[in-house]
């Protein structure tokens, strides 16, 4: 999988080299009823060149990281991402081959919402679109709540 940003009523970032692997997460997240566009950016050194760009209205709604990218890896893209302003609070899904527990844990400081090991199975790995659609949901949630707690009360007469 490369990376790749999604736009229209979600917007997602996947860091993925496979094109494959690109094919099945645009069938995945139709299966879950997302609406969104999927660009992909094929490896670590392009996709740290995204995250250095100047504007910020290409920060996705969720950024899919995979942690074995060649030039770059998934880890140093997502540190990146939490020290680059536009990206520090984007959430991140990590979708890998790599079930170590070694992969897991050096991930414990970046605020990643999901692990997701790769499956297999086509049919597992249809299911992959319904547990993104979970995060994002659950983000939307957040910021409404976030929102809702900065904004003064409103005085009624």
């Amino acid at each position: 999988m490369n990376t790749a940003l999604i736009e229209a009523s979600y917007r997602r970032l996947v860091n993925e080299e496979n094109p494959a692997d690109v094919h099945l997460l645009r069938s995945a997240l139709a299966t879950a009823e997302l609406d969104c566009k999927l660009t992909g950016i094929d490896d670590g050194a392009d996709a740290l060149a995204f995250l250095r760009q100047p504007s910020a209205t290409d920060a996705p709604e969720l950024a899919i990281v995979d942690l074995n990218l060649p030039k770059h890896g998934g880890l140093e893209i997502i540190e990146v991402m939490r020290v680059t302003p536009a990206f520090s609070e984007v959430p991140v899904v990590i979708l890998t081959s790599s079930s170590s527990p070694r992969d897991r844990a050096s991930l414990e400081n970046t605020r990643v919402r999901r692990y997701i090991v790769k499956p297999a199975d086509l049919d597992e790995f249809m299911k992959v679109g319904w547990q993104i659609r979970e995060v994002l949901e659950s983000g939307v949630r957040v910021a409404l709540r976030r929102r809702n707690e900065t904004q003064p009360e409103q005085l009624t007469a």
